[in-house]
């Protein structure tokens, strides 16, 4: 009943935008209000995005997409991926580590699948440059033109590992007239943060853009046995560009290169006791005893969670009468490094003394070709292009335990090392034709080679216990094992879109898409043989109807999605007690259906109202995990059922002061979700309120922010996972607030 009740509605609501201005509690697609000079009424912008490789009004693309402008991601203060997730529908994110971040779209997300030939299931570009490893990528915010979110497989035009969706970051640009802005604040947890950038010509035809980032605060938590911080952050990142761009040339080429690098004693975490699972669920009574918060964490042993690296692209577009010739070069080299306790400890340690290190080491390069037709009278429109890339990637995991419990499988010593190597190679194509004035068809596919190899050493060592060493890896006298593996895969994945404009402002679409994910092997495998054996890749089909709406002389923006995703071989990973070790399989069949609706109404000329919803029923159709529990039925593991935001704008003043005040507030609420596949561990609904103040006197270069985040101070996790009777639970930011100034030259 449920699933006819949202069909129902989303026709409903289609068929009657094609008749007349529609009413509806809906969305948010942030979008920056204008007041129009002959009327002082105030209306919604246009946004051009990118997305389908093209220069195209937001409205005018035949996909869910939400843009978030640069105006928008300062006063919402959005400066990383957790904090642009809450003003997004239909995507989250958890980061239970620095090398593990997870981004999640319409319910799909890569559950802590970190192996060096592991990939996301949503994928993330900088200006259009693909990033392979989150874990090791800097992911903070800064000099930016706009962000988009692509809801949903996008096959064709971006490749494989966006069988969720896609995130698209879009640097500023050089300039060739001079400008600048620097911005400072403090907040609290002695939080200090500065960015700023300066752009302008060098020569009559070269402009350059330089802008950098510092973000520095004490920690949200504290390591109860070492008493330091937790959850700390010294974060530095710097960007420089050339645009390279000569008078009368159909010739444009811009280069840049980055760096960045952060520390941070990585995240706090609280134990608590699993009511599902038996065991020993000391920590969790360890913690009770002695009165510890959600944020104290128990640890012997320094923690730390390192990031560094950079890269460089070139992008040269040569402009003919007919097409655009586009070359996009990308190299990516990094290193991720993280340190930590897993089971805790009290004081003795309560279970054991155990410390477990990672260190990821990506190295990335990457070519894209593209001719893309020129905007012209014909009916027709096409994109042909081809693309490579090659990522090396090596891996190093171990994990050092003594048993303080008389627990002999809590002993041990483990080391794995991965060397892999990734080729994937692609052709891709797409072509439109207007069947008429009001309706036009389009339809491309995209062929993908997929190969991966590499060698895998591990080894027991004998340090007085090797319960951590499970019994099929254990070798006389500590010696370790290697394997060499290796596969490769291909995919077709094609797409059809028809586009019918009834009338001025108002667009539907249809779509049907299919999206792949590549296969790869186990990230700390139980046995040498199961070190051999990988899983395979995943692949979705996408049925999607929607609207885009700008109505009442473009005072009211309101866009609708309704979709049905149907999944084969969905990959998932699991934590298996009998070898304490985790073990990704394909989980058979899975169906996401789902709603999703963003809206922006001027309501009068000081006051913008935003709104924002998505409902999404995922679930395992068939599912039998590698411990041969049946989770068929159950919700899709860390899929919200359903999340909304509300927001306003309002400017204020009087006399010289007009509009020089505004106020910026939002409200998100997440739905509840499920951490594992077995649907016993449960995140309850939580809502987060953000909020800023702007004064910016008349005719002043300056401006001065207040803002909040988490103004309630809602707990929550980000991340959960149980061992042995305790669930180990990662929580977000707690309230924060500051003060900004910012000056522009």
């Amino acid at each position: 009943m449920r699933r006819l009740t949202l069909a129902c509605l989303a026709t409903t609501a289609l068929t009657a935008l094609t008749v007349t201005p529609h009413h509806a509690m809906a969305q948010t697609n942030p979008t920056t209000p204008s007041t129009a000079q002959t009327s002082g009424v105030a209306t919604v912008d246009d946004v051009i995005v990118t997305a389908d490789r093209r220069e195209r009004r937001l409205q005018d693309v035949p996909s869910a997409i939400t843009a978030v402008t640069s105006e928008q991601l300062e006063r919402q203060r959005i400066v990383d991926l957790s904090s642009l997730a809450s003003s997004v529908p239909s995507f989250s994110m958890t980061e239970g580590s620095s090398l593990g971040k997870e981004l999640n779209i319409r319910g799909i997300t890569s559950v802590r699948i970190i192996d060096a030939t592991a990939e996301p299931s949503v994928g993330m570009f900088i200006d259009e440059v693909y990033i392979s490893r989150m874990g090791s990528a800097f992911t903070d915010f800064f000099d930016l033109e706009r962000i988009e979110v692509i809801r949903g497989p996008q096959g064709v035009l971006l490749g494989k590992n966006v069988v969720g969706g896609a995130i698209s970051v879009i640097t500023a640009k050089p300039k060739f007239e001079p400008s600048g802005q620097m911005t400072a604040g403090l907040g609290n947890y002695n939080g200090f943060n500065a960015n700023g950038h300066v752009t302008g010509p060098l020569t009559s035809n070269l402009a350059g853009r330089f802008a950098f980032q510092v973000r520095n605060r004490d920690g949200y938590g504290h390591n109860v046995v070492l008493d330091s911080d937790m959850e700390d952050l010294k974060s530095h990142q710097a960007r420089a560009e050339l645009l390279y761009q000569p008078d009368d040339s159909p010739l444009r080429a811009l280069f840049t290169v980055d760096y960045g690098s952060s520390e941070s004693s990585g995240p706090s975490r609280s134990m608590t006791d699993d009511p599902f699972t038996a065991g020993i669920g000391a920590l969790a009574a360890y913690s009770a005893a002695n009165g510890l918060g959600p944020r104290d964490t128990l640890s012997p042993q320094r923690e730390y969670a390192d990031r560094q690296g950079g890269g460089a692209m070139l992008r040269i577009d040569y402009d003919f009468d007919w097409a655009r010739l586009s070359s996009i070069t990308g190299y990516r080299k990094s290193k991720g490094a993280m340190g930590y306790n897993q089971l805790g400890a009290g004081n003795p340690p309560a279970i054991a003394d155990t410390f477990y290190y990672a260190e990821d080491r990506p190295e990335t390069i990457s070519q894209e070709l593209r001719l893309v037709s020129q905007k012209n009278d014909s009916r027709f429109d096409w994109l042909v292009g081809a693309f490579y890339q090659h990522d090396s990637v090596q891996r190093f995991d171990a994990n050092r335990a003594t048993s303080n419990s008389g627990i002999a499988a809590l002993s041990g010593h483990y080391l794995y090392t991965n060397d892999a190597k990734i080729d994937t190679m692609a052709v891709f194509g797409q072509v439109g034709f207007k069947i008429t004035d009001q309706l036009k068809a389009t339809v491309g596919a995209r062929y993908t080679k997929d190969k991966k190899s590499g060698e895998r050493t591990a080894a027991c060592l004998e340090d007085g216990g090797d319960g951590l060493c499970v019994a099929a890896l254990i070798l006389a006298g500590g010696e370790s094992w290697t394997v060499d593996y290796g596969n490769d895969w291909t995919a077709f994945t094609p797409q059809g879109i028809l586009e019918y404009t009834p009338r001025d402002n108002v667009m539907l679409y249809a779509s049907v898409g299919k999206g792949f994910k590549g296969g790869g092997w186990d990230h700390i495998p139980a046995t040498e043989a199961g070190a051999r054996v990988g899983y395979d890749p995943e692949e979705v089909i996408n049925y999607e109807v929607g609207a885009k709406t700008d109505l009442f002389d473009k005072r009211l923006r309101l866009n609708l999605a309704a979709f049905q995703m149907d999944y084969t071989d969905l990959q998932s990973q699991q934590l298996i007690l009998e070898c304490l070790c985790t073990v990704t399989s394909n989980a058979g069949t899975a169906k996401i259906r789902g709603l999703e609706a963003e809206m922006t109404l001027a309501a009068t000329d000081r006051l913008m109202l935003t709104a924002s919803g998505s409902l999404i029923d995922a679930k395992y159709e068939e599912f039998i995990a590698a411990s041969g529990a049946d989770f068929s039925g159950n919700r899709i593991q860390r899929s919200p059922k359903d999340k909304f935001d509300v927001g306003f704008t309002y400017e204020f003043g009087e006399g010289a002061w007009d509009r020089a005040v505004s106020l910026k507030a939002n409200y998100t609420r997440t739905g509840e979700s499920f951490w594992t596949p077995n649907n016993t561990i449960k995140q309850a609904p939580f809502g987060l309120l953000d909020a800023s103040l702007r004064i910016q006197p008349p005719n002043a270069d300056w401006n001065v922010t207040l803002w909040g985040k988490n103004l309630t101070d809602e707990l929550y996790a980000v991340a959960s996972q149980t061992f042995f009777g305790d669930m180990m639970n990662y929580y977000g930011a707690p309230r924060t607030y500051g003060i900004d100034l910012s000056y522009s030259f």
